[in-house]
């Protein structure tokens, strides 16, 4: 009986892909935070805030190709037309390039300001910052068009390509002497590969690289007149913002405490908050599988029971993880991270939580993008604004922080459930 039970759940879509997308993420989450501990170990506590500090600012500024990515997603779920959607996924390919350019070159002119304020022994980080990104357009392209195809096995793969890569070319590097260097350029590298791989996983399917980037400004011909165009443009807008204000939360800690903190309080609070942003990684897949299976069209019922699963799975799996870091915070830290940062353990049960409510945030803003919400502006931006208003009055200590992250993430949380939760009353 229960044999039958589980082989029924087994048997659903949503299950199977939740699955294939969770292994596949838990390999990736693997070597991302092998990464941690062992990079952690080959430099100094300073330092490793800095390589810190240096990951927050990529995947802050990912965020613009990530907007992107689930405009992909979205179109290649939703869209049937396949010779329009062709057209219109490589103008808006065309279009981050543009902007990915116009990042690389703000980056370039305001290196010796961020290596100044934000305490880095060099600005090459932030010229090799910028290119990337630019090597992240194609790719992130790629790997949305596969998510949207459902080929979470494929995506997946390339998730690993890229994670497992950063590291072995990174330890080399750092061995040799390289230091943040050789992270710069793991990370590099590591992105060429994964390029390589999704554009054979999406030949034949996507025109090519050199069909698909332009090579000269000249080529990009976006067609700015077309309803469809600006609307998903409208569309990446929204997305943008709401991205932006997720990765803030689970990934600036690392930064704002460089502008209040030593190098070496900053270090050791990036090296907690890393053991800490695996709450959020274990369950960013449940996210992924969500915004490909919840469609616009689908009836309210059928995708607020999607919503659900989605959100037992995240709790079920991130709660146990943060209990984990709760009950044992000096063994955890000592394991993931090393010895040397034990004595700042006290902050684990408290990221650990601001991690969580992150995660859900996480789910409920992709529910929200899949279903073209854009009230849910209004909880995100409230949030952010409260976040900023928090740090500024209340960064006496390290702990407070970590409090200031919570509340804010409480308080997107409590915004837009109430949001879902009464619209589906409405609809009843």
């Amino acid at each position: 009986m229960v044999i039958n039970k589980i082989r029924t759940l087994l048997e659903q879509d949503f299950i199977k892909h939740n699955l294939v997308f969770l292994i596949g993420s838990l390999g990736i989450a693997v070597f991302n935070y092998l990464y941690y501990p062992i990079i952690g170990r080959l430099v100094s506590v300073s330092l490793f805030g800095e390589i810190q500090a240096w990951i927050s600012l990529f995947m802050e500024f990912g965020i613009i190709l990530t907007a992107f990515g689930y405009i992909i997603t979205n179109i290649v779920h939703n869209h049937d037309e396949k010779p329009s959607k062709t057209v219109l996924l490589v103008e808006l390919e065309r279009l981050a390039l543009l902007v990915s350019i116009v990042v690389f070159m703000l980056l370039w002119a305001s290196s010796y300001y961020l290596k100044s304020s934000l305490q880095f022994s060099s600005v090459l980080p932030f010229v090799a910052l910028g290119a990337l990104i630019l090597l992240n357009v194609p790719a992130t392209f790629r790997t949305y068009f596969l998510q949207g195809e459902k080929k979470l096995k494929d995506v997946s793969v390339a998730g690993i390509v890229f994670a497992a890569g950063k590291l072995a070319i990174s330890v080399v590097l750092v061995l040799i002497g390289f230091k943040i260097f050789g992270v710069v350029l793991g990370y590099i590298l590591a992105q060429a590969a994964n390029l390589y791989y999704v554009a054979y996983k999406t030949k034949g399917k996507l025109p090519s690289l050199r069909s698909s980037i332009p090579i000269s400004l000249k080529g990009l011909k976006f067609q700015s007149e077309r309803e469809d165009l600006k609307r998903e443009m409208l569309y990446g807008l929204f997305i943008l913002t709401l991205l932006a204000i997720v990765t803030i939360l689970y990934t600036s800690d690392a930064i704002i405490v460089r502008r209040y903190f030593t190098v070496d309080e900053s270090g050791f609070f990036s090296g907690i908050s890393s053991v800490a942003r695996i709450v959020f990684f274990v369950t960013a897949s449940v996210a992924g599988v969500l915004i490909a299976s919840v469609k616009i069209k689908s009836p309210q019922k059928e995708n607020n029971k999607t919503l659900g699963k989605s959100l037992l799975l995240v709790l079920g799996i991130g709660g146990l993880a943060m209990i984990a870091f709760s009950l044992l915070p000096r063994l955890s830290v000592s394991i993931l991270i090393g010895h040397k940062y034990a004595d700042y353990a006290y902050l684990l049960p408290w990221l650990s939580l601001s991690m969580l409510l992150s995660s859900v945030n996480n789910l409920l803003f992709s529910y929200q993008i899949a279903l073209r919400k854009y009230a849910t502006l209004f909880p995100a931006i409230v949030g952010i604004l409260l976040l900023g208003t928090l740090i500024a009055l209340n960064h006496d200590t390290l702990k407070h922080i970590a409090v200031d992250y919570i509340i804010c993430n409480a308080v997107i949380c409590g915004i837009t459930l109430i949001q879902i939760f009464r619209r589906r009353v409405s609809n009843v």
